[in-house]
């Protein structure tokens, strides 16, 4: 199979009419070339490719078959690896796999490997050449196809459009990408066919992404690190965006706005070496984006935590209205949050924290050493913090809470990094113990402070059985407060991982 080589594109979601308009768009201008393709993905029955980050497919072109291996190490890279080489026929030829880095992951298992899914697409290609770059434009129309544990079909469209840089700078690539989304309202995506057709095959479709490993090396520098982890963040935005598209669920809203914490976590951590402007510009509108969903979280949670409990516990007549209201006042909420999904700046939010992710220049200095210092500094503003947990008011235990996420993200960040792994898991199930308390804490604040007004609660008789509801809830508050205060201590006596001794290293 030919050498490894690397492949760096971007992947838009287009809506319907979307590839007219694009066809003729000035920045897409030259001949145009269509071809009908079928690509069948293969693997083994318990994925042995796919948990590795591999791909496999062979692709029938006009030309003829290509067999080809691609490799993701995290989710939402521009660049992966990827082997090719012409094969005789759909089928798959073993022998083509000895020379890439499959045929060891296999280990004699090249007979398991079978279909798991197909794409059918019909695909216009268009080569741009741009600042000296050369890139190609392909429209992709067609469908995805697996069948069900039942024998069944299932189908999802394809509607997409991919740029994939051929030669010069990938920042080319951006500024080509920019031109078409200041016109037309194309919105990034970062899953790959082969993650669409697995999910299909499995019939998850319509199940939201949580947050998923990123694996680092001991050699990783501060700039492949931050890439890898902040992509994989941006990448779960975007897989529980896509997915609210489809469907209001309230596991989506709350994945999302995970994926959003955890990328303002990593640049949190990675702050000292990002310029600041570009910085703060990126952190405006991932604010943005998270205030549009508050409200959705919020009802949720109040919902399902808060007034659900009541109204099977102490059912009474007045709290019928309120649960309508309630409703309403979610709907309301999820209005919000999609049109936000909707509209242009979303669409641009995804594009410029995509391109500064990918080409800001950060040092290529070793980063195990950057990381445990982040984690020492981010562990002692948590650990100060905690000893004053009994005293603090609601505001003070919130700002607390975002401190131990942040921390709990970074320690997960790096993990990889450090072997100490017993001592890790004790670490972070002690910090999550922490955060889980507070958070519940938090949620009683906010059902005082935030739900009368995010449900419009001008009506006495609502405003009095909520009053209720909440009542209820704030009988729990001692407990709760005595578990977070347990939990700190807790988190007190674990020992950091990141390094031998299981201490803080000294601040110079």
């Amino acid at each position: 199979m030919a050498a490894s080589a690397t492949e760096t594109e971007l992947k838009f979601r287009l809506g319907p009419g979307a590839v007219v308009r694009l066809s003729g768009h000035p920045a897409l201008q030259g001949e145009q070339t269509s071809q009908s393709l079928r690509s069948v993905y293969f693997d083994t029955p318990d994925g042995v490719l796919r948990a590795a980050g591999f791909s496999l497919r062979v692709r029938t072109t006009p030309g003829g078959f290509v067999q080809t291996l691609k490799r993701q190490t995290a989710p939402g890279q521009t660049a992966r690896d990827e082997w090719e080489v012409p094969v005789a026929s759909e089928s798959l030829d073993l022998a083509a796999l000895k020379a890439t880095p499959a045929h060891r992951l296999l280990k004699g298992r090249g007979p398991d490997l079978s279909p798991r899914f197909a794409t059918t697409v019909v695909r216009r290609i268009r080569m741009v050449e741009l600042n000296g770059a050369l890139i190609e434009a392909a429209f992709d129309a067609g469908e995805l196809s697996a069948r069900d544990p039942e024998g069944g079909d299932r189908r999802e469209p394809i509607y997409e459009l991919e740029l994939e840089l051929k030669r010069g700078d990938p920042a080319v690539l951006f500024t080509l990408a920019r031109r078409l989304a200041r016109d037309l309202a194309i919105v990034p995506v970062f899953e790959s066919k082969s993650e669409r057709g697995w999910r299909l095959a499995e019939g998850s479709s319509r199940s939201p992404r949580r947050a998923a490993p990123t694996p680092l090396s001991s050699e990783a520098t501060t700039s492949d690190a931050f890439r890898t982890i902040a992509m994989a963040c941006l990448a779960q935005v975007s897989a529980n965006a896509e997915l609210l598209r489809v469907v209001r669920r309230p596991e989506a809203v709350h994945q999302l706005r995970v994926g959003l914490r955890r990328l303002r976590a990593a640049i949190g951590v990675f702050k000292p070496l990002l310029a600041e402007a570009d910085r703060r510009r990126i952190e405006t509108e991932l604010k943005w984006l998270a205030g549009e969903t508050d409200g959705a979280r919020d009802l949720d949670v109040f919902i399902r935590d808060v007034f659900h409990p009541t109204a099977q516990d102490a059912p009474s007549p007045g709290l019928a209205p309120l649960g309508r209201r309630l409703l309403t006042a979610r709907g309301q909420a999820y209005d919000r949050a999609l049109g936000a999904l909707q509209s242009p700046r979303y669409g641009l939010l995804m594009l410029e924290t995509t391109a500064w992710i990918e080409t800001a220049p950060l040092p290529d200095e070793p980063v195990a050493r950057f990381a445990a210092e982040a984690l020492d500094r981010l562990h002692h503003q948590v650990e100060k913090r905690a000893r004053s947990l009994a005293d603090q008011d609601a505001d003070t235990r919130h700002h607390l809470r975002i401190r131990a996420k942040r921390l709990r993200y970074a320690a997960e960040f790096f993990a990889d990094l450090f072997p100490a792994r017993r001592r890790r898991a004790r670490y972070l199930q002690a910090l999550e113990q922490m955060q889980d308390t507070l958070g519940a804490l938090n949620d009683l604040a906010v059902a005082r402070d935030r739900i009368p007004g995010e449900a419009h609660l001008d009506d006495a008789a609502l405003a009095f059985a909520a009053g209720r509801v909440i009542g209820r809830r704030e009988r729990d508050e001692a407990a709760l407060l005595i578990a977070a205060i347990k939990a700190s201590q807790g988190f007190h006596d674990a020992k950091p991982f990141w390094n031998g001794r299981g201490k803080r290293q000294k601040r110079s």
